[in-house]
């Protein structure tokens, strides 16, 4: 899943507040993730990371693809 969607239900206020999803790779909560990683584990494997962020792309990409199914 390239990101977690929630459903508005009907008795939901429309200024409801968004809720952090844990990362699955530092458990912080974010507002924003991509295939369950944090923009700053996204950056760290970039900079830090290149093997985890390669196998990372390849599960964006399996997800994105799987998507258009």
């Amino acid at each position: 899943m390239t990101a977690q969607v929630a459903e508005r239900v009907d008795d939901d206020p429309l200024d409801a507040i968004a809720e952090p999803v844990p990362c699955v790779r530092c458990s912080n909560g974010a507002l924003l993730t991509i295939v369950g990683r944090c923009p700053d584990c996204i950056s760290d494997m970039g900079r830090n990371f290149p093997d985890e962020r390669e196998a990372w792309k390849q599960e964006l990409t399996a997800a994105i693809e799987s998507r258009e199914e």
